[in-house]
């Protein structure tokens, strides 16, 4: 399957057309979004419009730790004053996902999505050595995928790979990988191939 991810849209309208675009250009078959997708949720903001183009791909996702309060346990406030077509597409966001022998997670998928103060347990450079060994003990999927660092970093069982994010990685079939995706607001997406276990990053100039 080729999966068309998004990490961290930040309401970034602009990038999140163009990473659509090359993603139906390329054949992708389901667009996932690694959350913290808005910032913004009251009609005439960016946040809706980035529903509306999420929707109209038929994206799925998680949430992250910038818009767990417009999936998860919505305060009455944000329901009185949210653009109503947001919260439907918000409310069919989800924890985590696992699809083809990948999980998708915005943080480690240790941590409790439901619980905010997990979602922002860490908001600096990460560590992804431990990072990468913890999550490899604690969940059973092939792949890894989280958000949240805005940065581009590949794991492997023994150690960090040779990679910066600006050209395809071919993972081994037999190996398991953790890796952290770079931000839509950078104009950055990606494209994974479940089948051949190999993926490509994409970069729009209209990023930030």
């Amino acid at each position: 399957m080729l999966i068309g991810i998004l990490a961290d849209i930040h309401d970034a309208v602009e990038p999140l057309k163009a990473s659509l675009t090359r993603f139906r250009e390329l054949g992708v078959e389901q667009v996932v979004s690694l959350g913290d997708a808005f910032e913004t949720f009251r009609p005439g903001e960016p946040g809706p419009e980035v529903a509306r183009l999420l929707r109209k791909a038929e994206a799925i996702g998680v949430w992250g730790n910038h818009d767990v309060g417009l999936s998860h346990d919505i305060p009455g406030k944000v329901r009185d004053i949210a653009d109503p077509a947001l919260l439907d597409y918000t409310v069919t966001l989800q924890p985590q996902l696992i699809i083809d022998n990948c999980r998708f997670s915005h943080v480690e998928p240790w941590l409790d999505p439901k619980v905010v103060k997990e979602l922002w347990h860490y908001d600096g450079q990460p560590e992804p050595t431990e990072m990468a060994a913890r999550s490899f003990s604690e969940v059973p999927e092939q792949f890894i995928f989280v958000g949240h660092y805005h940065c581009w970093i590949a794991m492997g069982l023994d150690g960090p790979l040779d990679w910066d994010g600006t050209e395809m990685i071919s993972f081994s079939r037999d190996q398991r990988y953790f890796v952290i995706t770079a931000p839509v607001f950078r104009g950055w997406s990606a494209v994974f191939d479940s089948e051949t276990a190999e993926l490509y990053p994409i970069l729009c100039p209209c990023g930030v």
